[in-house]
């Protein structure tokens, strides 16, 4: 038998957003070369001055929400992106990078 998953709204609308913020990202970096390096330079700045910003509550809601969606966004966010991206973006502002 199915499980049934059970999510608030704040939940979906979190998914949501996250969606769109992956989506954003992706495709302004498909056609804006001077904002493809600053993000490899200076990701978190960079996103944060383009009003894109990722949660981690957003990030899992998403994964929960609709999984095809996140697995394909990252693979495609992967393709453009240094492999360094997500650690820039993911450390702690204390950490050196």
């Amino acid at each position: 038998m199915a499980e049934t998953l059970q999510l608030t709204r704040e939940q979906v609308d979190s998914a949501l957003r996250a969606g769109s913020t992956i989506d954003a990202l992706i495709g302004r970096l498909t056609y804006d070369e001077d904002f493809a390096k600053r993000l490899a330079d200076d990701p978190r700045n960079t996103m944060e001055k383009a009003g894109l910003a990722f949660d981690k509550e957003g990030m899992d809601s998403l994964m929960v929400v609709d999984p095809q969606r996140f697995d394909g966004a990252c693979e495609a966010l992967f393709n453009l992106v240094d492999a360094e991206f997500l650690y820039k973006v993911a450390a702690p502002s204390c950490d050196p990078v």
